[in-house]
């Protein structure tokens, strides 16, 4: 896969991006997340914009597509939450929530969360995935098999495993999702899925 100085830029971009918003600005979490996927995402959005999948589909298909996906998500999430209680890690769990619940209120997490949600969607199954399904040998069939991967060892700098194995779930999915049905049908998912495991559902509260 031959790549520019721009690719490489961009592709390395999240190992930058993710260790400044987990470690160095973790007292402002949420509002760094949102700074850092909106800048993933303008730069797909700019130079990457026709490699990502704009399906044209029934939107209420996409809606229900997208909807599905969440709710798959959320059951593997609730899965998983009890799967980490019953191995006594759980408190990777509430770190997490911890974390995002302490830096604002409700309103404010709705909004950025969206955010968060549909940029990252932007960048790890619109532009990125779209480059690697265009020129990687390796994984142009299964595009969201790189892309997945990737989307999980950035996560490595948080030193969190179970955020690692959760950020792998999303991916795999959305991917799917994205690689099938178009970004929308993937940020749909996201964003409905996200909601629900932060705000309006949380598994720490069942």
């Amino acid at each position: 896969m031959k790549m520019s100085r721009q690719d490489y830029i961009y592709f390395l971009l999240p190992l930058i991006l993710w260790p400044l918003t987990f470690i160095v600005f973790s007292s402002y979490f949420v509002y760094a997340m949102s700074v850092s996927t909106v800048i993933l995402a303008a730069f797909s959005l700019f130079r990457y914009k026709d490699k990502i999948n704009f399906k044209s589909r029934s939107m209420a298909k996409l809606v229900l597509i997208g909807f599905i996906g969440a709710i798959v998500l959320y059951v593997l999430f609730l899965a998983g939450y009890y799967a980490a209680v019953y191995t006594g890690n759980v408190s990777y769990v509430k770190d997490v929530y911890t974390l995002i619940y302490s830096q604002a209120q409700t309103i404010t997490l709705v909004v950025l969360l969206a955010i968060i949600g549909i940029c990252e969607e932007f960048y790890w199954r619109g532009g990125l995935q779209g480059y690697i399904k265009k020129n990687s040998k390796t994984f142009r069939k299964m595009p969201w098999v790189g892309s997945s991967i990737y989307y999980a060892l950035v996560h490595i700098s948080t030193f969190n495993p179970i955020l690692v194995l959760a950020a792998l779930l999303v991916g795999i999915v959305t991917s799917i999702l994205a690689d099938k049905y178009g970004i929308v049908a993937s940020a749909i998912a996201h964003i409905a899925w996200i909601e629900a495991i932060i705000i309006f559902l949380p598994v720490i509260a069942i």
